[in-house]
Order: structure tokens, then C-alpha cells, then sequence
């Protein structure tokens, strides 16, 4: 495997490398978005069995493989079904109405320190609060209830919204654009098994947000006094009015935010390269997939020949098949794993003419067959017969002298063959094996060995394959 994949990367084009860093992209950034959430845990489970599938094919588990190739449709369903809410963000993050439409403008300075004044000034007063900054994504489809408000961001206004006597102290208030668009909003609540105990639902209200889109949200707690701010599915207390100003900025403000592109290198780093090498092994075995063709000779196998007939003239016995398929099947797939054969259950006494498709050829799962050479064979049936033919002796070298033959017999001196009719005919004798007359010296009886000595002519049955060649011989005068 390790000299496969050797191969497989020496063939590398610059091409195949912008590739990979864009799969590796996509990969981190849906673990990023994803982590800490239940769907990462479904994801994770559908990633490990196409793993398990790509192994089963690429050790050619063919049942396994099989099985599952058609689970994949049902899955595919379930996938839908299970992410469809994730489904939906990304399309509207890939949206191209976005370059259109525009982004948000950011939020000014002064707006954000009215922000931080009336954060910690809730805080202080155990009132609780929630805010949510609306950046790219659209939030529409998260936001339930909530009353639409249009108005400028103020010290004022924000603490007044919070306060108990107010009707949407318990909702969200959501800012877009440095302008307050609505309060009293409900939002999804996070399903992470990880968050802390004595998070309420305010807190899992504001990540909640932050799962499902790229909002920021600033929690005030009731009970602790505490500010929290939430941004990609993460929680981190603000200790001082310094930090959040600063992470604010950071998000918020589009001078700040350029910033961030020199950190996008260095941070998460150890997920980054996990992707790189996740997006590195599927590149490879993809490319290890991709389909070739090899061509094979492999035996003829003919089958169920009628009663009493047999194939005449010249056979094909050996044909040339090629096969296409995966590269890391084909390369492991030798001739004796694919078969071939003729069914002669149909054919006829005389001249049959047989055409070869991929019914006669026998290949591994996976693979498909590509040529078979010749596309027809051609084959003479005959019904077999019987004959009876002489045997005669076939002797070899000389007698010594002074003897010389007086007579020669072969007992018996016929026997029976079988074979086509038509090759039959053609017989006129047959032969022993050879007789050395160099070492006779007196009369003699042999056994010597019929040598049949004709293409698909053979003895019958019941008849000996030796014979007694009588040898007499005489002093020469």
C-alpha cells in the first residue's frame, strides 16, 4: 500500500495540491462550525462509515461493499433530514446575493461604548440582558416573536429595554448595522451537552445564536452579575470593560476585523493540519480510485456439451478480456479471478457460430468488462463414431548380424477408436510405440503401448491400450 500511494503522489500536479487546500478548507470549516454541537457527533459517525466503506472496497470486501453502496441513498435522506436547518445557513452563506447586497456596516466607536456602559451598568445591577450583533449571516429564520424597532443605540434605551417593567426584558435584543432592528426576539437554544449546568436559558439562547449563524452575542447574567460574550458556539466571561471593548472591536470593526486574516494561519492550528491530512488521504485514495483499464488472458471454459457429440476441428481454448474499474481493484486482480465459458446446451451437430458478451465472462465485483477478444468463435460439432483400425508394429533400428527378420504380428491386430466422425474417417492405421530391433536376438513377444496418434481420436472404451507385437527372425544364407 505504501508503494501504491508513493505512485499515486509522484504524480501530483500543481493543480492537485490547490485542491487538497481547498477540501482542507472546507473541512476545518465545518468542524469549526460544528464543534461542540450534536450534528458534529452525527457527521463524525457518517465520516467513520464512508471510511469503513472506502476500506471495504479498497480490500475488496465485496459483500460489504455492496451493502453498503445501497445504504448510501437512505443515508444521503437521513443526512438531509438530520441538517437541514445547517443546510440551509450554508446555502445563505454561499449566496452570491451577499456580494450584491452588500455587508452590514460596521458599528461605530461611540455606539460600542454605549454598549459597554449599559453592559456592565446591567451587570452591576443583576439585571439580566441579551444582545445580538447580526454581522453576515441572516437571522431572520432563527429569530421567534420579538417586536420591530428601528432605533439608535443608546445608554437609555438599552437599560430601559432590560429592566422588569419593561414587556421584552426577557426577549433578545438584535442590532444590525449600529441601529437596534428589534427586541423581545427569542432565539434557538443550543443543544451542546458541554455547557455548564448553571447556564439558564439565556445563556444557551445566546450560543445557541452563534451555532447557527456568525452573530455575536453579549449575555448579561442575573444571578452572577457576570458578562459573557458568545461567538461561534463559544462562551468566554468579559472581566473588564478593557476586554470587551477589545473584542468588540475586533469583530465589530471592519479596521479591526482586516486584522484578522495575519491570525488565520496560526490559530487552531493542530485542527488545521488534521484537515490538511484528512483532505491529503482522501485526495490520494480518490486518485487510487480513479478507473483504469488492464487486459487479461484467461481459459475458455466450454459446458454442457450435448450427448454423444463432440467439437471438431480448431478450438479456442485461451480469450483476451479487459477490464475496467477502480485502481486500486484492477491492480490487485489476477487472470485465474476471472472466468469464461461457453454454454453448449443450445448448439447444434454441424458449424455454430457463438458470440461472446459479458454473460460468458465471470469478473470481481466492482469492475466492468471493456473487450473480449475474439467477439465470436466459430465451432464444429460432430457426432461421435466408432471404427475399428489395424495396429501395426513401428520398429526402429536393425537386427544384429546375421540375423534378419522373418515375420512380424500384432495381436490383436485391430482395435476400436472413437472420435468426430469426420477425423475418423481420415484414420487408416495406427502404431505402436517403437520397437528396437538392435536388441533382439531370438523370436520375441513384447507388450508395447498403442500411441494413438491423432487430434481428439482416442481409444474406446473396454478396448487395451497395449498390444503383443511377435517378432520371429532367421539367420541370413
Amino acid at each position: 500500500m505504501a508503494r501504491f500511494f508513493k505512485e499515486i503522489f509522484s504524480l501530483m500536479r500543481w493543480q492537485d495540491a490547490v485542491d487538497i487546500l481547498i477540501i482542507a478548507a472546507i473541512i476545518y470549516w465545518l468542524y469549526t462550525w460544528l464543534q461542540g454541537t450534536r450534528a458534529l457527533r452525527i457527521l463524525l459517525a457518517f465520516a467513520a462509515l464512508a471510511i469503513f466503506y472506502f476500506l471495504a472496497l479498497w480490500f475488496g470486501f465485496f459483500m460489504t461493499t455492496w451493502i453498503l453502496q445501497y445504504l448510501w441513498a437512505v443515508i444521503l435522506v437521513i443526512m438531509v433530514v438530520v441538517f437541514q436547518a445547517e443546510i440551509r445557513q450554508v446555502l445563505e452563506r454561499i449566496s452570491p446575493l451577499r456580494f450584491f447586497l452588500g455587508r452590514p456596516e460596521p458599528l461605530d466607536k461611540l455606539v460600542l461604548e454605549e454598549v459597554i456602559r449599559a453592559g456592565f451598568d446591567l451587570a452591576q445591577n443583576r439585571v439580566g440582558a441579551l444582545l445580538v450583533f447580526q454581522r453576515n449571516d441572516i437571522l431572520d429564520d432563527h429569530l421567534k416573536g420579538g417586536i420591530s424597532l428601528d432605533g439608535r443605540i443608546s445608554y437609555e434605551v438599552l437599560s430601559s429595554i432590560f429592566q422588569h417593567r419593561s414587556p421584552a426584558h426577557d426577549g433578545a435584543v438584535v442590532i444590525k448595522g449600529g441601529r437596534i432592528v428589534s427586541v423581545g426576539c427569542y432565539l434557538p437554544l443550543s443543544d451542546n451537552p458541554n455547557l455548564p449546568r448553571f447556564y439558564g436559558s439565556r445563556h444557551r439562547a445566546g450560543i445557541g445564536i452563534t451555532e447557527k449563524s456568525d452573530a455575536l452575542a453579549l449575555i448579561v447574567s442575573e444571578e452572577r452579575g457576570e458578562i459573557s460574550l458568545a461567538v461561534d458556539g463559544k462562551i468566554s466571561l468579559i472581566n473588564n470593560p478593557d476586554d470587551l471593548r477589545q473584542k468588540l472591536m475586533t469583530y465589530l470593526l471592519r479596521e479591526k476585523r482586516e486584522k484578522l486574516w495575519s491570525s488565520m494561519v496560526t490559530t487552531n492550528l493542530a485542527p488545521k493540519i488534521g484537515a490538511v491530512i484528512l483532505s491529503l488521504g482522501l485526495w490520494g485514495f480518490i486518485a487510487g480510485q480513479q478507473r483504469t483499464e488492464m487486459l487479461f488472458t484467461i481459459p475458455l471454459e466450454y459446458r454442457n456439451l450435448p450427448p454423444n457429440v463432440e467439437i471438431s476441428g480448431e478450438l479456442v481454448n485461451r480469450i483476451e478480456v479487459g477490464l475496467r474499474g477502480p485502481r486500486g481493484v484492477i491492480t490487485h486482480i489476477s487472470a485465474d479471478k476471472i472466468r469464461a465459458h461457453v454454454d453448449l446446451s443450445h448448439s447444434t451437430r454441424g458449424l455454430n457460430y457463438i458470440r461472446l458478451s459479458t454473460e460468458n465472462i465471470s469478473i470481481p465485483l466492482g469492475t466492468e468488462v471493456t473487450k473480449i477478444n475474439p467477439e465470436t468463435i466459430r465451432l464444429r460439432l460432430e457426432e461421435v463414431k466408432t471404427r475399428s483400425i489395424q495396429v501395426k508394429a513401428q520398429l526402429v533400428g536393425k537386427l544384429p548380424k546375421p540375423l534378419r527378420l522373418k515375420s512380424v504380428w500384432v495381436e490383436p491386430p485391430f482395435v476400436t477408436l472413437q472420435g468426430p466422425e469426420s477425423l475418423l474417417k481420415k484414420v487408416k492405421e495406427v502404431f505402436t510405440e517403437p520397437v528396437d530391433l538392435s536388441y533382439i536376438d531370438r523370436d520375441t513377444k513384447i507388450p508395447v503401448t498403442i500411441d494413438v496418434n491423432f487430434p481428439q481420436i482416442r481409444l474406446a472404451a473396454n478396448q487395451p491400450a497395449q498390444v503383443r507385437v511377435e517378432i520371429k527372425v532367421e539367420k541370413a544364407i
